[in-house]
Order: structure tokens, then C-alpha cells, then sequence
């Protein structure tokens, strides 16, 4: 080989490491971490073992690559990241990587072309770095865990924070966490429930609550949206809260500090208000069309077991990976209220769930703004859509009813102006909260709004309160059907379990 010739090749394997490096470390989702970064770099420049060499940048190319849509679009992997992980079927796995943007899917294939191409020129040069540059960029890694353990009396390489190791670290623990709270809650759920015994009171003999699905109400026509999409719950009576906020970004996380009682920061996984209806003597049903998968019950599918009844529409399906429309559990809600006696029904939807065109077979009205966009449109209409046959039949089978429907949490829109804007989880803005609530009844007369501000950590007493239960061990003691403010400071959980003030949150900018 001439001597220009391995010049090129020295410099072309250099280039290739400089890239490899950088998207390596940028692939666990802790941002561009450009110092670790050069770390890596100088670091597999003093690799002299090929065998070594080349089994360090493979393994950790196929690591990267793994996981590198999922740290480029969620971050590195948390207890909400774990939880999904844990309680999502395959369909809805396969969901959730088709909404991953192309580009990020290519940065991940690019971890592997410039792990390949730094392996291909390895062999073609001699060049390696002196050790001392090894030696002194070692030093400079373990030189803040060495200061920790100065500090604290105790070494841990974790506290480098160097990617790789923090995300094993990261993954381990929230996968250790998400076995503990699977242990603690199942636990629970096998304790009786301790409501009072002096409940009392009940106004409506059917109560019917609709859990929906990744629905941010700025997308509503009956909060402002320009599409009409919500025709329902903007020309029937009834209440709507402007300001009800989700108490978490994703649905576990949501719903299990709804549908418990959630008191003295602690959730109460024996105290739903599936069993605090089924208490006051309603006979209690819950009808599902997010599947549920055994060991894979999450606190939101085993509230639904503990109802007298409990359905599952995508249990046991022969093809999993086929959508099932929220429409196919109007039979089991019809079934549901002709049941004799006091009785509450609760509907949980697939709603809007990213994919969006998912839901609604690629169809849509009204275009807006992209093809997935239209399509979440139109999810939200075909809820609408449910709601009045719900309407309908509470009707047609009771005189005296109420129907409450609010969604689990948001979503934040991401590739804005673009043919492939969308919906996506995220924490990190207000409207990734900002869910719709209504509430109607066999006796409402017209139609409210009410400004005040909400929580789903106030999800119980909202219940309590409409059917006109009085149940004195929650939080909240005031009037939530009215515009009094019931908290000083509204809270909402983050992704990792923490909780912020919402109010610290920036809003996201207005689409329309």
C-alpha cells in the first residue's frame, strides 16, 4: 500500500471513529454528552487487539442501535419507559416503533454503517494512539466517581455517567422497580379495601364512566378546536371542565393515581373506586378494549377485576396484531345496563393510541395538517361518535343515570409542519396533560363549563361527589362541581415517577 494511500485509509478510520463515538453516546438518550464522547473516541483509537477491537464496537453498535430511536425520541429508559415495556403487547409494541420518526431510524442504522466501516478500515491501518492518551482520558473518566467517593466514602462507576454504563444502570434499576411495584400492588389488590362503612347516599341508579385514550382537548371542537369533531358533547347538556388536567403522561402512570385512592403521597392499590361503588351497592362492570395478557395485568387491568364483571374485548384474540374498534363493546355495554339494580359500568377505549390511523383504518373526513394528524382527528370524532350511542342507550335503559367521560392523558405534537407530524408521549409540556372532562346526567337541563382547575388525582371525589356518595377519607373536601379553586397548587407526575408543579411546565405553541 502506498504511503498516500494509507494516509487515507488512517485518515478515513479516524473520521469513522469520530462519528461512531458521537452517535454511540448520543444513542442512550442523555443528549450529545460530547466530552464521553471523546472519551469514546480516544478510547477505541488504543484498542491494539484486533479481536478485542472488534468485538467492543460490535456489541456496542448493536446496543446502540437497539435502543437509539427509543433514547432519541423518549430518552434513557425510566420507570414509565420500563412500565410500558412491561404491560404493552406485541401489537402495540409494533405501534409504537411504526411511530418512530424515519430519521431517527436512520441514525440508528448509521451507528451500525460507522461501526462496519470502522471495523472494515481498522484492518487496513496501523494507527493506533500512543497509551499515555489512553491512560490520561481514563483518568479523566474515573476522576468524578473518585471524587464522589472522596466526598461521600463511597466508589461507584455509575457516577461517571458515562452513557453505556448509566444506561445499564438506568434500565436495571427501573426493571427492578417495576418487579418490586408488581409485587407490592398484586399484594395489595388481595387486601380488603377499607372505605368507610358509613357510606351512604347515591342519586343515580346507572353511572357509567368512559376512560379515553391520548386525547389533548386543544384538538376538540368543544375547546376551541376549528374542526368540528365533538359534536356530542357540544350540543347535549351537560358539564365541561376546561381545566381538568391528567395526573400522569402515560396510562399506568395516570390511571393508577386515578382509579385508587391516592392519599398522604401513597397509592392505596386496595382501595379502587371500582370497590367503593361495588360497596354502596352497585353491581359493577368493566368493559376493556385495551386487552389484557395475564402475567402482564397491569394496576389498570386488575382494577377492572376487581368489578363483578370484567371483559376484555382483544383477550384471547386469535390475531392480536388486528385493531379492535372501540365500537365492538357496544353489545357488552348493552348487555351491561340491562342488568336489574343499581350498577356502574365502566368503558375503558383505545381512543386516540398512537397510531392514530390505526384506530381509524387510514380514514378521515378532514384533512389537517398531515395524514396522521387527520387521522387523530377523526379518532376523536369516532369517540364522540360512541359517546352519543352510549348516550343513547342510557336513555332507552335508565331513568336515572350519569355519564362521566375524561381521557388518561395527552400527547405532545412532534415533526410540526411536516408531512409526518404527529402525536407522541411526552412529558414535557403543559398540554401533555390537558384532557378533556364531561359530565352528563339523566338530569342535566343545559350545558356548563367549569374553569376551575382539576386533577385526575381528584378522580375519586369527582365520582363520589356526582353520584352523590359521601365518602369522607379523600383528599378533597370541597365542591368540585363548582368554581371553587380545591388546591393551591396542582401537581403531575413526570416520567420517572417524580412529581412537578404543572404550572412550572412551558406550554406548547399554539397550532391553530
Amino acid at each position: 500500500m502506498s504511503l498516500r494511500g494509507n494516509i487515507n485509509s488512517t485518515g478515513m478510520f479516524i473520521l469513522a471513529s469520530m462519528v461512531f463515538s458521537f452517535l454511540f453516546n448520543s444513542a442512550f438518550g442523555y443528549g450529545p454528552a460530547v466530552a464521553y464522547s471523546f472519551f469514546t473516541f480516544i478510547l477505541t483509537l488504543t484498542f491494539r487487539n484486533e479481536i478485542v477491537y472488534f468485538s467492543a464496537i460490535t456489541l456496542g453498535a448493536v446496543i446502540a442501535f437497539l435502543y437509539c430511536p427509543v433514547g432519541l425520541t423518549f430518552g434513557p429508559p425510566d420507570l414509565n419507559a420500563m412500565t410500558s415495556v412491561a404491560y404493552t403487547d406485541k401489537a402495540e409494541t409494533l405501534e409504537f416503533l411504526m411511530s418512530i420518526s424515519v430519521w431517527k431510524w436512520l441514525i440508528a442504522v448509521s451507528i451500525l454503517f460507522s461501526a462496519a466501516s470502522c471495523c472494515l478500515l481498522r484492518k487496513k491501518t496501523t494507527f493506533v494512539l500512543p497509551r499515555i492518551l489512553s491512560l490520561l482520558s481514563i483518568i479523566c473518566f474515573f476522576s468524578i466517581p473518585i471524587k464522589a467517593a472522596y466526598q461521600e466514602s463511597q466508589f461507584s462507576l455509575l457516577d461517571s455517567h458515562y452513557p453505556p454504563i448509566r444506561f445499564v444502570s438506568d434500565a436495571r434499576n427501573a426493571y427492578n422497580q417495576v418487579n418490586a411495584d408488581k409485587a407490592f400492588y398484586q399484594h395489595n389488590m388481595k387486601i380488603p379495601d377499607d372505605w368507610g362503612d358509613d357510606i351512604h347516599g347515591g342519586n343515580y341508579n346507572t353511572v357509567v364512566i368512559i376512560i379515553g385514550e391520548s386525547v389533548r382537548r386543544d384538538f376538540m371542537s368543544a375547546y376551541g378546536f376549528p374542526i368540528n369533531d365533538t359534536s356530542f358533547m357540544q350540543t347535549r347538556p351537560g358539564i365541561i371542565f376546561t381545566n381538568y388536567i391528567s395526573s400522569g403522561p402515560a396510562t399506568v402512570l395516570s390511571l393508577t393515581h386515578s382509579l385508587y385512592r391516592f392519599k398522604n403521597g401513597k397509592i392505596e392499590y386496595n382501595n379502587s373506586i371500582v370497590r367503593l361503588l361495588s360497596k354502596r351497592g352497585y353491581h359493577t362492570n368493566w368493559i376493556s378494549n385495551q386487552g389484557i395478557y395475564g402475567g402482564a395485568d397491569s394496576p389498570v387491568s386488575l382494577a377492572g377485576k376487581q368489578a363483578d364483571e370484567f371483559h376484555f374485548v382483544k383477550n384471547g384474540s386469535s390475531n392480536k396484531f388486528l385493531y379492535s374498534p372501540d365500537e365492538k363493546m357496544l353489545p357488552l355495554v348493552s348487555e351491561a345496563l340491562n342488568h336489574k339494580g343499581k350498577k356502574a359500568i365502566f368503558i375503558h377505549l383505545m381512543g386516540s393510541h398512537p397510531m392514530a390511523c390505526v384506530r381509524t383504518s387510514g380514514q378521515y373526513d378532514t384533512f389537517f395538517r398531515s395524514k396522521e394528524e387527520s387521522c387523530y382527528v377523526q379518532s376523536i370524532k369516532n369517540t364522540d361518535a360512541l359517546l352519543s350511542h352510549v348516550y343513547g342507550m342510557l336513555g332507552q335503559n335508565s331513568q336515572s343515570w350519569a355519564m362521566m367521560y375524561f381521557a388518561d392523558h395527552g400527547l405532545r405534537v412532534v415533526d410540526k409542519g411536516t408531512n409526518e407530524e404527529r402525536q407522541q408521549h411526552s412529558d414535557r409540556y403543559q398540554n401533555d396533560y390537558d384532557v378533556p372532562l364531561f359530565v352528563t346526567t339523566s338530569g342535566s337541563k343545559q350545558s356548563e363549563k367549569i374553569t376551575a382547575p382539576r386533577s385526575g388525582f381528584d378522580l375519586i371525589p369527582l365520582i363520589t361527589q356526582l353520584v352523590g356518595i359521601n365518602e369522607t377519607s379523600t383528599d378533597v373536601q370541597c365542591n368540585l362541581y363548582s368554581e371553587e379553586v380545591c388546591r393551591k397548587e396542582r401537581l403531575v407526575l413526570k416520567k420517572d415517577g417524580t412529581r412537578v408543579p404543572y404550572n412550572a411546565l412551558p406550554r406548547e405553541e399554539a397550532l391553530y
